[in-house]
């Protein structure tokens, strides 16, 4: 038996195979997203999937940064705020959301803090991605802000609800030890 398609449909069915990836890549938001995690791969830029929940104070840093072994940590050793050690590097993405930066912190060999630098065109994304993965938020009032809280054994993340202009979207892991 032989089938005949006509050469209308074929040419459709063609037109389809090329322009529908490309219509979904440029029109959607989930393919804008999923295009500028290729780009920042392709750039060299390293994702950095951290599982928040996991973290606890007891986290040897040695073997936190072996486990991201291709991303480049840079450490110093200077007092600041969350502790007497950070480790920093730029990445390409936090956990399937494009992002600029990750820093540790330390203190006294103590997992202090985890800050994320994130892409502020994503936050909503980010925002429904935390809320599926771990539930509904805390809403604490901070100044004439809301920050959105998720506690977990070793701590607690923290997130804007929303934007400032002025201020980089920042997603932040603090230690529940003092």
């Amino acid at each position: 038996m032989t089938l005949k398609l006509p050469k209308r449909y074929i040419t459709f069915l063609a037109i389809c195979m090329v322009a529908g990836p490309f219509i979904w890549l440029v029109l959607t938001e989930d393919g804008q997203r999923r295009s500028d995690l290729f780009l920042l791969h392709l750039l060299g830029h390293r994702p950095f999937n951290l599982a928040v929940a996991n973290l606890l104070p007891e986290v040897d840093e040695e073997a936190l940064l072996a486990q991201f072994s291709r991303i480049e940590f840079a450490c110093d050793d200077q007092p600041r705020s969350f502790g007497d050690r950070r480790c920093a590097a730029k990445i390409g993405s936090f956990n399937g959301v494009p992002a600029r930066s990750a820093e540790l912190f330390w203190n006294n060999g103590q997992l202090k803090a985890v800050r994320i630098d994130y892409r502020g065109r994503w936050h909503h994304i980010l925002l429904e991605e935390l809320k599926q993965r771990y539930g509904p938020p805390r809403r604490d009032s901070i100044g004439s802000g809301v920050v959105l809280a998720w506690r977990f054994d070793g701590g607690m993340l923290l997130v804007p609800e929303a934007l400032v202009a002025d201020e980089p979207p920042v997603l932040m892991w603090v230690s529940g030890q003092g």
